[in-house]
């Protein structure tokens, strides 16, 4: 069934660097990729994310292929859907009261495809998609006379398999959440109305335009696919199917950074063989201004900094209230594009906006929208991102701001750790979920998730028949597994040697940690922020003892919060103990910036 194809390569060739232009369209925050040397094309291509977690690890592999698909000639829009990403919520993005999220994200995608024709001057549109994304873009294509091709990436082929399969998460994370027939899962409330629409979506019965050139990568190949293809193919479009390799990374939790991007050359060389760019109008003086989100309480500017303007953030700045002169730069959590994982940088943001404090949510480089040498791969701890903040409390003391904080969660902590004992400029520090002070070199990132587990309790797992099978499938790596209870023991050894130390009035040797903060405590003020059982807790306690605050500091542990902060009410609750730490009178913020005692990391 899967054709095992391979296009032409030599028509994607960088003849000249594409150029990304946030824009903004009905309450929807996006990308419009193009190159500044060529004229347009008269075919322009219109992304579609998938939701939730597939939103996070295809946003990669998104910029990737938008900007190969500029690069051969088609300037392409990719965009956050309402209530999704950096886009406006649901209730500030002109939906009706009674609306079906499914019907509000198609309107969305016609929305995104007419601004397109209309900015770029295009006669085609293109609809690429990835999982739900690939659907809805099947599902519009059906719905417009415009449309010549579609790419679809994996896609959904019947709603409700996909409705199954996130009832069955939703219900594993918060039972109680679960009523009247919607799904409720993080930050996504899909109301009962929705529920039914998508659970009757069927590709099948979707008639695709007479014609139309269709690519489906898929990752296997099956009876229901075939069904689709017959269907489509007697409707009078033209179909490939084509196998999925190469695009797995677009599949992978986003911790995996360090390794090879997806190969969406394959997608591009695909659409510039079978659907010729043609001729278009220039682009030059067709194109809007820089995109400003206008929302209720603030607003919401797009910033490119750094060295060449290649880091990015979103600038979110109150509105309608008088605004404090400290700005807090949030960094990336893992890998998760800077709107964070169930939306945490956003709500955080918009919340801080509420009360007076401006904020900067910034991808550092390589991830999310932020550009690195030739996109290199990152890893998740050992890249360097002290010198991404300090780019950002750069830019943003151009703009007047005196005062710095920084706040991350998780990776995201440990990195603005790292840039507060460096950058003096930092006056405060607000770390949620801090997973430890200082990454060994070489470690697997896995090891994080099971860190605070001693050997005796993983012996104890090793006659469950759940870890056999992980094993037997390849989805157990037993051999990190084994040299992190190595680590185990030696981290456990140096805590009791420090302790047997102090015993015997020998003074033992500063950590980082130890060191590092009691630097800090004398020109910062530190949140660490916990959520009950968290396993950052210990690594917290065998610096400075079980519940005692590092020198100058402050620590919450908090009950009903998980480690990522995954629900509404998780986020609500963390962003109150982050903004009342911000106005307690007592913090002593830098009244002034000497520059001559700052040195960029090296």
């Amino acid at each position: 069934m899967l054709n095992d194809i391979d296009f032409d390569t030599t028509h994607t060739a960088l003849d000249n660097a594409p150029v990304m232009r946030p824009v903004c369209f009905a309450g929807c925050f996006g990308w419009l990729h193009t190159t500044d040397t060529m004229p347009s094309s008269g075919t322009a291509v219109v992304l579609c994310s998938g939701i939730k977690n597939d939103a996070m690890t295809g946003h990669r592999s998104f910029r990737l292929l938008a900007d190969a698909l500029a690069a051969a000639g088609y300037p392409t829009v990719r965009f956050d859907y309402p209530g999704t990403g950096d886009s406006a919520d649901l209730d500030q993005a002109c939906v009706e009261p009674c609306f079906d999220l499914w019907s509000v994200w198609q309107k969305s995608i016609h929305t995104a495809a007419d601004w397109a024709r209309r900015y770029t001057g295009a006669h085609h549109i293109v609809l690429g998609g990835f999982r739900l994304g690939a659907t809805l873009a099947a599902v519009v294509a059906a719905q417009r006379d415009d449309v010549v091709g579609a790419m679809l990436l994996a896609p959904v082929l019947r709603g409700r398999s996909y409705i199954s399969q996130l009832s069955i998460e939703a219900n594993l994370h918060d039972p109680a959440a679960q009523v009247d027939g919607a799904v409720v899962l993080h930050e996504m409330h899909l109301p009962r109305q929705t529920v039914e629409v998508i659970r009757q979506i069927d590709l099948r019965t979707v008639c695709l335009p007479p014609r139309c050139k269709v690519a489906v990568f898929a990752e296997a190949s099956a009876p229901l696919l075939t069904d689709c293809v017959a269907a489509w193919t007697n409707s009078g479009a033209e179909v490939t199917c084509t196998h999925f390799a190469g695009l797995e990374p677009m599949l992978r939790p986003v911790f995996m950074n360090h390794e090879a991007p997806a190969d969406v050359s394959r997608v591009a060389n695909w659409l510039r063989a079978t659907l010729p760019p043609g001729e278009g109008f220039a682009l030059q003086g067709r194109l809007p201004p820089n995109a400003e989100l206008q929302l209720e309480t603030c607003i919401e500017t797009p910033v490119r900094f750094g060295k060449g303007g290649r880091l990015f953030g979103v600038l979110c700045r109150p509105r309608g209230r008088p605004e404090a002169d400290l700005v807090v730069v949030i960094g990336n959590s893992s890998a998760d594009p800077h709107c964070g994982f169930a939306r945490v940088a956003v709500d955080l943001a918009r919340r801080l906006a509420k009360v007076g404090f401006a904020s900067l949510r910034m991808d550092f480089a390589g991830i999310g929208d932020s550009i690195d040498n030739d996109d290199v791969p990152s890893h998740v701890f050992e890249t360097d991102r002290r010198r991404d903040f300090s780019a950002a409390i750069d830019v943003l003391a151009e703009r007047g701001y005196r005062r710095f904080a920084l706040q991350g969660l998780c990776s995201g902590a440990y990195h603005a750790f790292q840039a507060a004992v460096v950058d003096p400029r930092v006056g405060v520090l607000l770390l949620v979920n801090l997973p430890l002070f200082e990454w060994q070199v070489g470690l697997p990132v896995e090891y994080l998730s099971h860190v605070v587990e001693s050997p005796g309790h993983f012996l104890q797992k090793i006659g469950r028949a759940d870890l056999w099978v992980q094993l037997v499938r390849g989805q157990l790596d037993l051999a990190n597994r084994l040299s992190t209870q190595g680590v185990w023991f030696v981290t456990k050894a140096k805590a009791l040697a420090r302790r047997i130390g102090t015993v015997f009035g020998i003074e033992p040797r500063a950590s980082f940690g130890q060191d590092s903060a009691r630097t800090l405590s004398h020109r910062a003020r530190t949140l660490f922020l916990f959520a009950e059982g968290d396993a950052g807790i210990a690594s917290l306690a065998q610096e400075f003892g079980a519940n005692t605050a590092p020198p100058g500091s402050t620590l919450r542990i908090v009950r009903g919060l998980d480690h990522a902060l995954t629900s509404t009410a998780m986020q609500a609750t963390a962003a109150e103990h982050m903004i009342e730490f911000l106005k307690q009178e007592r913090l002593s913020f830098m009244s002034e910036v000497v520059p001559a005692a700052y040195e960029a990391a090296e």
